[in-house]
């Protein structure tokens, strides 16, 4: 079970979901990991209703899935589900980085490029976390300068499952900063309001995150 940190909030199911969901979404508790009621409330000092009602509002969110005689766990998702989220979010962020490439201005890539030095500070560090969270930043950062709000509507409402599996592919880089150095040739099309060559860039570095976590399934023996 991943250090779960300590609850800060009053609302103990929405401290505890909170915790819970953190720790999902930067990959501590990757698809899969059973979540036991006991175990939890004896790490957060709590008792097990609160744990429960957590499980029940991250389920409501399709963080967790509760699989009869198995218990509560991390969602897992099919080959399928993987698929159809790349294929949406390859057409969706090409466009996003050819509207950003004409919409954005100084300001927008002086914003981008800190989260960029701060992306490849943390990839430095090793912080996996951290690598993960600013990674998912620099794309929505893009989605922002596109300046059309329905393509970012579209888009955030796939965050769940951008999140859980950017944080499983950033758990298998061999070399953090060689695995996000896309970001640069990303942010350098940008400057050079260079659209079309962003949005090819764009179009390789989510295939190959397709393919990385694709083989990743397939080697965890997940369900297809």
């Amino acid at each position: 079970m991943a250090n779960l940190g300590e609850l800060e909030r009053t609302n103990l199911a929405d401290g505890i979901a909170s915790l819970l969901r953190q720790a999902i979404m930067t990959g501590e508790l990757p698809p899969g990991t059973r979540l036991i009621e006991v175990e939890l409330a004896r790490q957060l000092g709590v008792s097990r209703g609160p744990i429960r009602e957590a499980m029940r509002i991250l389920e409501t969110e399709g963080l967790l899935e509760n699989n009869p005689g198995r218990g509560t766990s991390v969602t897992q998702f099919s080959e399928k589900d993987i698929r159809e989220v790349y294929t949406l979010r390859c057409v969706l962020e090409q466009e996003a980085i050819l509207r950003a490439a004409i919409h954005g201005n100084e300001e927008d890539l002086e914003k981008l490029q800190k989260t960029l030095d701060a992306l490849f500070e943390a990839a430095q560090e090793g912080n996996l976390s951290k690598v993960t969270e600013l990674d998912f930043q620099f794309h929505t950062e893009i989605w922002e300068m596109a300046d059309h709000q329905l393509l970012v509507q579209v888009l955030q409402s796939l965050t769940t499952q951008i999140r859980m599996f950017l944080a499983v592919q950033t758990h298998l880089y061999v070399d953090l900063a060689e695995g996000i150095s896309d970001h640069q040739k990303l942010l350098d099309a940008l400057k050079n309001n260079d659209g079309e060559t962003g949005a090819q860039i764009m179009k390789d570095h989510l295939q190959i995150a397709e393919a990385v976590i694709l083989t990743h399934l397939g080697q965890t023996g997940q369900p297809e």
